[in-house]
């Protein structure tokens, strides 16, 4: 039983901050129009940050080995 120890410290420290089953935060209950809003907005801003992601990549392959050919051709 060695969680034995950290189940005991969970259960000190609710204990200290009265957060006693009855006195836990509650959830708030979403409508489902509402999540479906709410997931397509995450989904459309993740898809936009992967956009800009990739064009930093392509960005970066293609402009990224001039300065590496320019000193190989100035040591040569």
């Amino acid at each position: 039983m060695s969680g034995s120890g950290h189940v005991q410290d969970m259960n000190n420290r609710l204990n200290k901050t009265g957060h006693r089953p009855s006195n836990r935060p509650k959830f708030k209950t979403v409508s489902e129009e509402k999540l479906a809003k709410i997931k397509t907005r995450i989904r459309e801003r993740s898809e936009k940050e992967q956009k800009k992601e990739w064009r930093v990549f392509i960005v970066f392959v293609i402009v990224g080995p001039i300065p590496v050919i320019a000193i190989f051709s100035l040591f040569n």
